[in-house]
């Protein structure tokens, strides 16, 4: 058996910076670490925006970016992606194990981790979990990752064995992605279905993270106290308050106003925090892109050439100047230039060519009608772009691509619709036509979430044999170098069969109340299991 004790998740070059905007003029620079050397002082309560109702505070369950924000402070992952490191590190799990043939998990649970009511966490609750997920009946998110699952098995109170049916180089990293947070055995066993446990999804979900539900007023804010008892220390803050705020501009002026402590923001907002004392912002690698993603159970959308042509039809860089000035870059592979050991194919980019763009949808059989709109058999190419209303930055893509694609001949509608409502309806139900998405890649397995056939996150129905046999031997690869030729290999396969069009590889920015300390270098959502190491300066 191999010990795992954590590994390198991301890149070793991210760099993140903290920008302090002052009244003063120029901004000055200063590293994180200047923050996380001061001493911690314990008090304060964070207030925190959700651009919707979270969906369910169990975590299992499907659910959208608030309710994984909020989770993820309240219940514990068995690792996870230290914000402030980049690295994967045990975190319910004191450590763990693997066989050298990948099929055997053997995770160790610290002995002091207590559920929210007073109760151990044991290896029950692991089994009981992971059995859950499992069932297909569930419904649970992560299902996908736990195919390979064979047995979970309770060899004490606090040590629990995974089998899995075939080798699985990236479980450990898998658990740390959202969706596999354990569950308390002592109060969801007597439920049939966990959706049937209807308070605790709601309004008093019983954790064992940082932070505990103090009070839930739904549509409006959550409010969490810190957990005295929490098995990685107390937090320094007393709680963390979360508010409903759909719109990002007003997250912003909420911000500046000190009714909120610590936002996403976009390029477009950083003016609005320009010669603000009272602000610090932080800017980092993303590790993800912005997609515009076309819905490949339609038959228009299947053919290699109206892709390609989409693709040429788009002035991807001077978009991205326009809504990320200096921030981010484009690109037609698919894994972020910060994963340094993946190497890049020589591959040329689809620069802006309507002229390209225009031969391939004729060799495609698009041809323009008397009214100048593509037909193909006396049906126009006609589509809706769906995006998520209050992300700036994709309102302003989606409306530029309507643009050019409407230049092409194309009959492009702009559908805005509210994130937690018609939007995440369409694309679980995979009714969209093209919408515009942000997908982060931490780490491999992202690739494979979104990329493999039965990915959990492919919810564009792309499929490609050549791509699924490349990841399937990757997960059953546990030497980096031929991981690393793997994946070569997949980022080529995916450049000659597109399956989304990349929009940006972002930078990403929070902004904070200045007296925030100890702020990562990450965006909110991911940072959250880590919040207990946040404090607030007196």
């Amino acid at each position: 058996m191999r010990a795992r004790i954590g590994r390198r998740a991301v890149h070793k070059g991210t760099v993140a910076l903290i920008l302090a905007v002052t009244a003063a003029g120029p901004a000055a620079y200063f590293d994180t670490a200047t923050a996380q050397a001061a001493t911690p002082q314990r008090g304060g309560v964070l207030d925190i925006p959700l651009a919707t109702q979270p969906g369910s505070f169990n975590p299992v369950l499907p659910a959208e970016l608030a309710a994984t924000i909020v989770n993820w402070t309240m219940f514990s992952p068995l690792t996870a992606v230290n914000p402030y490191t980049l690295k994967l590190e045990p975190y319910l799990a004191e450590r763990y194990t693997v066989s050298k043939d990948l099929t055997q998990w053997t995770f160790f649970l610290r002995r002091n981790a207590r559920w929210h009511d007073g109760k151990p966490v044991t290896a029950e609750d692991v089994k009981f979990t992971f059995d859950r997920i499992r069932d297909p009946e569930e419904g649970a998110t992560n299902l996908p990752d736990f195919r390979k699952v064979k047995d979970v098995r309770v060899i004490n109170p606090y040590q629990v064995r995974v089998t899995l049916n075939a080798p699985d180089a990236f479980f450990d990293d898998r658990l740390a992605l959202g969706g596999s947070e354990i569950l308390p055995k002592h109060i969801l066993g007597e439920f049939k279905r966990l959706k049937d446990a209807t308070a605790f999804n709601t309004r008093t979900p019983i954790g064992n993270g940082a932070f505990r539900m103090k009070r839930a007023v739904p549509g409006q804010f959550f409010e969490l106290e810190a957990n005295p008892n929490f098995f990685l220390g107390r937090p320094h803050l007393d709680g963390i308050t979360f508010k409903i705020v759909p719109d990002g501009n007003t997250r912003v002026t909420q911000l500046l106003t000190g009714q909120l402590d610590w936002v996403d923001i976009e390029p477009t907002q950083l003016n609005a925090v320009r010669g603000r004392g009272n602000v610090k912002v932080t800017t980092f690698d993303s590790l993800g892109y912005q997609i515009f993603a076309w819905n490949l159970r339609l038959p228009m959308f299947q053919d290699l050439r109206v892709r390609e042509a989409m693709m040429h039809a788009v002035d991807r860089k001077k978009m991205a100047q326009t809504v990320s000035p200096g921030l981010g870059y484009v690109d037609d592979l698919y894994v972020p230039k910060g994963l340094e050991w993946v190497p890049r194919p020589s591959v040329k980019f689809r620069e802006y060519d309507p002229a390209r763009a225009k031969a391939l949808l004729a060799e495609a059989g698009w041809k323009p009608n008397k009214d100048g709109i593509l037909e193909k058999d006396g049906k126009p190419f006609e589509f809706k772009i769906l995006v998520d209303k209050g992300d700036v930055q994709r309102e302003q893509m989606g409306l530029i691509l309507q643009q050019y694609f409407s230049a092409l001949g194309m009959k492009v509608s702009y559908d805005l619709a509210e994130r937690g409502g018609r939007w995440l309806e369409e694309t679980n139900k995979g009714t969209f036509q093209t919408r515009l998405a942000a997908f982060p890649i931490p780490n491999i397995d992202w690739v494979q979430r979104l990329y493999l056939s039965v990915g959990q996150n492919n919810g564009q129905a792309y499929r490609s044999a050549r791509v699924d046999n490349l990841l399937n031997r990757l997960l059953a690869t546990p030497e980096r170098a031929e991981q690393a030729n793997i994946m070569r290999q997949v980022q080529q396969a995916l450049y000659d069969d597109p399956p989304n069009m990349v929009l940006l590889f972002r930078e990403r920015m929070t902004a904070s109340n200045a007296k925030l300390m100890n702020v990562p270098p990450y965006n909110i959502k991911d940072a959250m299991p880590y919040a207990f190491r946040l404090w607030m300066s007196k």
